[in-house]
């Protein structure tokens, strides 16, 4: 794996992972809330990575990428999407699928919402929430209502057992600690802004490129309703609905997903 970093048009750090095939097609995939790009290891170590470019963005605040102070820089503003262009402009992406889970779906809509369709070749929705704060309420599940909360809290013995039971919530199974480290790793104040953030996803509408939407029909933090928003929002959507499956289709279902994002990929 090679790991890139880019710089934001703040002058914020941003690290991107990358792996599979140099000369395929880039897919780029956008984590949820306190995840990193290890969130895709599934994927950099299956068979998308025998035919795909794949590159993994830590946003701001999470994993490798920097840290700014101000919570400015992680409310609504342009950060969000132009930390995507900044990353697309500096390794060359184009004709760019963009893979959005959880809160990477609402970073795919702020790119979106941005700048438009041009040259992104399509979209894949993995457990997407591209609406934030009062647009998001009908679709948070018992999970996000239940271990949201003390992840923002005071108290650090309530945020860590908050992270590691959405970790659990997640399909974490063989790296809880390290995922727990990496929600605890973004400062509370980014988690706070992050969180405070208004968005009811309408650019999405304007998205005339392919999209294909994953949702486990199982998922305890962003309802299956959801991906039916999606389905009458997006011009081309295909919808893809896992049974038995969570919030992490690509963790938890990872020959699946990667089939049909390759099936995807393929065909856009």
């Amino acid at each position: 794996m090679i790991l890139h970093q880019v710089t934001a048009a703040d002058g914020t750090m941003l690290a991107v992972a990358e792996g599979g095939v140099p000369e395929g097609r880039p897919i780029l995939f956008l984590h949820g809330f306190g995840q990193s790009h290890r969130a895709f290891r599934a994927q950099f170590g299956g068979p998308l990575a025998g035919e795909f470019r794949l590159l993994a963005l830590d946003l701001r605040g999470h994993g490798g990428s920097g840290r700014p102070e101000a919570p400015a820089a992680y409310g609504d503003g342009p950060h969000w999407g132009g930390d995507v262009m900044a990353v697309r402009h500096a390794l060359g992406l184009a004709g760019v699928i963009l893979v959005g889970w959880s809160y990477g779906g609402a970073v795919l809509a702020d790119h979106v919402a941005a700048y438009g369709a041009e040259g992104i070749s399509g979209a894949v929705f993995a457990g997407a929430c591209p609406r934030l704060g009062k647009a998001a309420a009908p679709y948070l599940g018992p999970a996000a209502k239940a271990h949201f909360p003390p992840i923002l809290s005071d108290d650090l013995a309530a945020q860590e057992a908050g992270a590691r039971a959405l970790a659990q919530a997640l399909g974490e199974r063989e790296e809880v600690e390290a995922a727990v480290a990496d929600t605890l790793s973004v400062p509370l104040a980014a988690r706070r802004a992050m969180m405070r953030r208004q968005m009811d996803g309408a650019a999405l509408a304007a998205f005339d490129r392919p999209a294909l939407v994953i949702h486990g029909r199982a998922d305890p933090v962003i309802l299956p309703a959801m991906a039916d928003w999606l389905a009458e929002t997006l011009p081309q959507a295909q919808v893809h609905l896992y049974d038995g499956v969570g919030h992490a289709p690509f963790m938890e279902a990872p020959r699946r997903f990667d089939a049909d994002v390759a099936a995807f990929a393929r065909g856009v």
